[in-house]
């Protein structure tokens, strides 16, 4: 095993080690200290990887979030149809409670560190949609007059605005169906070379 991959299995052992903690205690009562001691790794070690425990749980949520959705855009069938089942299929797996959103949400509000690093993941995880709508722009799903980045950037937007809202427990709609909802709305914006939400263009009654 080469050094980089005993980075990737300490990094993966941390994260599987709070996932654990985070179901047995709850994601407040977990501190730092626990993690490192299930993961049996220095305390030290945790900070080589991750700034906080807000940072570690949002490196947690983005790469699943791009290899679920990978996965599905691996078959076979329309990009559009593919990027929808893989964002469904990870909602379904998604690793967090309500109370524990919030508090990653919190941590990456108030930490201008933690800020900076999702600001860059989201630019990741936009990097990784623009050339898959590129493809549905050249194969016709997806109407050309828009730029794929913008589009990849108002999934972007949807995503961790749905997130926000649904840990906000303003209402007791599930996750899972708030998702559908506005990925819906985003897939058929798309179809159509409208933004999600903007109004169709209408002609003018004459008088």
């Amino acid at each position: 095993m080469n050094r980089e991959d005993k980075k990737n299995l300490t990094r993966k052992r941390i994260m599987d080690s709070a996932v654990e903690l985070f179901e047995e205690r709850g994601y407040l009562s977990t501190s730092v200290q626990m993690i490192t001691d299930r993961a049996e790794v220095a305390k030290g070690t945790f900070f080589n990887y991750f700034a906080s425990k807000e940072d570690m749980i949002l490196a947690l949520q983005s790469d699943m979030l791009i290899s679920v959705i990978g996965d599905k855009l691996e078959g076979e069938g329309p990009i559009l149809d593919r990027l929808y089942e893989g964002m469904i299929a990870y909602v379904k797996q998604y690793p967090m409670f309500k109370s524990t959103t919030r508090a990653v949400l919190q941590g990456m509000f108030g930490s201008a560190k933690i800020g900076d690093v999702q600001r860059k993941r989201s630019e990741k995880f936009i990097e990784f949609l623009t050339p898959l709508l590129e493809r549905a722009q050249q194969n016709g799903e997806i109407a050309p007059e828009r730029p794929a980045k913008q589009i990849a950037g108002v999934a972007v937007e949807a995503y961790y605005g749905v997130l926000m809202l649904w840990s906000l427990d303003l209402d007791e709609v599930p996750l899972l169906d708030r998702m559908q909802a506005i990925f819906s709305l985003f897939v058929d914006g798309a179809r159509s070379g409208r933004a999600p939400g903007e109004a169709a263009a209408t002609t003018p009654i004459p008088d």
